[in-house]
């Protein structure tokens, strides 16, 4: 090889380098600098460098929404990558997979890609990469509700600020502050929130509506309500909401503030932003954004005292979800498919699928898996035997575990919970027992009246309480607080109907002093 083609193979190689290194911002001529790059790969015969360019191009296509193409872009580098030893190249292409699977909602496939992405890299790769990478991993045990996410956020960006990334940092500080607010952890949430303000206002750094949104819902669940609205006002401001780069044209943003202003008491203003909401959702055909607010809407509606106009907006909104949770699984469906055309991956396909439906932490099933399955639960039950209880179970004063022993503790905690309501919880052909998140679970009995299932939640409810706690929590109780609702009586029981009135009587036994099951015989 010449000194010249020495010379053009070493520029090619850098101008990659660096378009990988910039791709995991929003910057217009990444596309097509990426598109040159890969087709002058292709004159020189470098094939290694073609696929790094075209896993440039394919993150940019998910990003786009087309995470199918995406992801078979990606496979099919991994494929290559494999075949050849291209550590490099097999590191990006599971990065690259891992935001594909968190796109799709299977949480699981994408934390195992993450892990490799991260395994894959070497040490002496540069330091972009390794922050990158590393969030990655963070995000997806973040997503998965694991507190090891924590300490991988705390690594990636202490090397953000050695290297100087102010655009790393607001990265990875906002995408803790997400996932801790997924988690209920307003405080935690609100820490890394406001280092993010901060890191902004010191460099100058405008804070995009995607960020405002998290910063807003913190301080709004923290119910600091003046000082979310305050914090959310720029995002109002056209040249930043029309600047939205989640492909939403800033209606997420817009949902929250009308949220947050409803809850001040501030009917007027709320309506006219979830109207402006509303319409960006009809314009850009943001169908899951839309169901949401229709929520919003019934929510307003009752605030107002305007009750009959409330319950018709609320019932189109659980019809309206169905019909989304219904059509977004055959769109998951239709993007794993295409991204699986090996027999072998067709093969594995189960497996994962059954990962992804799991709570990484106590191994019950998920909110995914609760979403899949409880509407089919509640259509199958025509007759007296297939008569249906959703009961929702929440640990009473678990703040407490966590704060006066530790998260470890805490995590033992529901660990030991999921073994026995394995173990007592959920007999009979289609019961379940899941994991929604924090110290909730939920059980759902196939086959028992009112009476038998309430006889069988006190059993399970005195269970906990009686399992042997004080080698692990000392002298700190566990008890349950559970409330149910029977689809006795119902003829087309909808699961949203079911968690509610299920929700409502968590509540009251919560009110009535805790440790108690309440349902429609108590």
């Amino acid at each position: 090889m010449n000194g010249d083609l020495w010379a053009a193979v070493a520029d090619l190689s850098a101008a990659v380098t660096d378009l990988e290194v910039v791709s995991r911002f929003e910057r217009d001529d990444v596309g097509p600098l990426a598109e040159r790059a890969a087709a002058r790969a292709r004159e020189l015969g470098l094939v290694e460098l073609e696929l790094r360019a075209t896993l440039v191009q394919a993150d940019l296509e998910r990003k786009r929404g087309n995470v199918a193409v995406a992801g078979r872009r990606a496979k099919d580098v991994l494929r290559w990558a494999a075949e050849n030893e291209a550590r490099h190249l097999q590191a990006r292409a599971h990065f690259l997979l891992a935001g594909a699977f968190q796109e799709l909602g299977d949480l699981s496939l994408a934390l195992e890609h993450a892990v490799r992405s991260a395994e894959l890299l070497g040490d002496d790769a540069r330091v972009e990469f390794r922050i990158d990478h590393q969030a990655r991993l963070a995000d997806c045990l973040g997503l998965n509700g694991d507190i090891a996410a924590r300490d991988r956020y705390d690594h990636v960006l202490a090397l953000a600020e050695d290297l100087g990334d102010v655009d790393r940092q607001v990265l990875v500080l906002n995408n803790r502050a997400y996932c801790e607010t997924l988690c209920g952890a307003y405080d935690e949430a609100l820490v890394w929130i406001t280092r993010l303000q901060a890191i902004s206002e010191l460099h100058d750094v405008p804070l995009r509506v995607g960020r405002l949104d998290t910063l807003g819902r913190v301080l709004m669940e923290l119910g600091r309500l003046d000082e979310a609205e305050a914090a959310m006002l720029p995002g109002l401001h056209p040249e930043v909401l029309d600047a939205s780069l989640d492909g939403d044209g800033g209606a997420d943003f817009l949902l929250t503030l009308a949220e947050l202003r409803r809850r001040h008491g501030r009917l007027g203003p709320a309506q006219e932003v979830l109207d402006e909401c509303v319409r960006r959702c009809d314009r850009h055909g943001l169908t899951s954004i839309r169901v949401r607010a229709r929520r919003e809407e019934a929510e307003l509606y009752a605030a107002a005292g305007r009750y009959r106009e409330a319950f018709e907006a609320f019932k189109v909104y659980s019809d309206e979800l169905v019909e989304l949770q219904s059509a977004e699984r055959d769109t998951r469906a239709l993007a794993l498919q295409a991204m699986y055309e090996t027999t072998e991956a067709r093969q594995q396909s189960l497996r994962y699928r059954e990962l992804s439906l799991r709570d990484p932490l106590t191994g019950l099933y998920n909110r995914r898996f609760v979403d899949d399955q409880l509407p089919r639960v509640l259509a199958e039950q025509p007759s007296a035997d297939g008569l249906v209880t959703v009961a929702l179970l929440d640990l009473d004063h678990f703040k407490r575990i966590n704060d006066e022993r530790s998260h470890e503790t805490g995590d033992q905690v529901l660990r030991t919970v999921a073994d026995l309501l394995q173990e007592v919880g959920a007999p009979g052909a289609g019961s379940f027992a899941a994991r929604l998140g924090g110290e909730e679970f939920l059980l759902v009995l196939v086959g028992m009246g009112p009476a038998e299932a309430a006889r069988h939640l006190d059993d399970v409810r005195t269970a906990l309480s009686a399992h042997p706690w004080s080698p692990v929590t000392g002298d700190l109780p566990v008890t349950v607080s559970i409330g149910a609702a029977s689809t006795d009586g119902l003829i087309t029981p909808t699961p949203s109907d079911m968690l509610a009135r299920a929700d409502a009587r968590l509540y009251t036994a919560k009110r009535q002093g805790r440790d108690r099951v309440v349902s429609e015989l108590c």
